[in-house]
């Protein structure tokens, strides 16, 4: 009995330092800092700093992901040129999970909170998948006549959904890698974000497993594709009303976003420009972070 839980407490003392202070590869990462956003508690990394009146990037996460997963790779990379704040967005990764009917709006508003709490004024924002919705809705809202959100100076959007309805994910039969319940939910969903399979291992599965269990997110994603509120929310026609330098960088192996959407974006967003990142799929950021890492700094270094 004893040697049987000795052995329980090494795995559970094995599987929480495994899901700690690293990305998915088991690459390191800081420690998140923490903050309190409307009353809940909001995780995110803050990552090196910003020269002299330079603006200070901001990253928003995909849909039933988290922070360290979707741009793990790239943050330190960024961290090298700018201060990179990167959150897990309210009711994902180590931030709160209340029991509310998320929407796209949840996240734009407390974004605008989490921006005004940490005094951050001048910024650059980038968003990938569900967070590029959010950081193209949260863009045409702060540049409306009267808004008091603080304005991005710069917008990114990575392998973004929300110019119209996603119906892969606002569906009933949505893909099972955003509820896991096995080992195998999560190859099954990694499986459907990378070009290069060979990048699933059996550590990044249990890797993914131990933090998506960590997360304890289930009721939050499924509460935000359960709410009919969400199928209003599609930019449309309200993108043209972006009139900030717009980078659409796409993964041009996305089959779960297709590369259509990118070019729908770059079509609608006055001057936006419009990048492929070859050899990857649904997340560059993750799976060529160096290629991402490139796109983004040539688009923030244009004059």
């Amino acid at each position: 009995m004893k040697t049987i839980l000795c052995l329980a407490a090494c795995l559970l003392a094995s599987s929480a330092a495994f899901a700690q202070n690293a990305d998915i590869f088991g690459r390191p990462l800081p420690a998140q800092k923490h903050t309190r956003v409307f009353g809940q508690e909001i995780a995110y990394y803050d990552m090196g700093a910003a020269k002299a009146g330079e603006p200070v990037l901001v990253l928003l996460h995909g849909y039933g992901s988290q922070a360290d997963v979707d741009f793990g790779p790239s943050l330190p990379l960024l961290a090298k040129h700018y201060r990179v704040i990167a959150l897990d967005q309210i009711g994902a990764g180590q931030s709160a999970k209340p029991l509310i009917a998320y929407r796209v709006q949840t996240y734009v508003d407390f974004l605008a909170e989490f921006l005004r709490t940490q005094g951050i004024m001048h910024f650059d924002l980038l968003g990938e998948s569900l967070g590029g919705w959010t950081a193209a809705a949260y863009a045409q809202q702060s540049l409306t006549s009267g808004s008091t959100f603080p304005k991005p100076t710069r917008l990114i959007l990575e392998d973004a959904v929300g110019l119209t309805v996603p119906e892969n994910v606002l569906s009933s039969n949505a893909g099972v890698h955003f509820s896991v319940s096995t080992v195998g939910d999560v190859v099954t969903g990694l499986r459907a974000v990378f070009y290069n399979k060979s990048w699933i291992t059996e550590e990044v599965a249990r890797r993914r497993f131990i933090t998506k269990l960590a997360a304890d997110d289930a009721m939050a994603t499924s509460a935000f594709t359960g709410n009919p509120a969400v199928r209003g929310e599609a930019l449309g026609e309200k993108a043209s009303s972006i009139t900030i330098p717009t980078l659409v960088v796409w993964g041009a192996q996305d089959t779960l976003v297709p590369i259509a959407t990118g070019q729908a974006f770059a079509k609608a967003i006055p001057q936006a420009r419009l990048v492929t990142v070859d050899e990857s799929g649904h997340i560059p950021s993750l799976e060529q972070p160096q290629k991402f890492v490139k796109a983004v700094e040539d688009f923030l270094s244009m004059k």
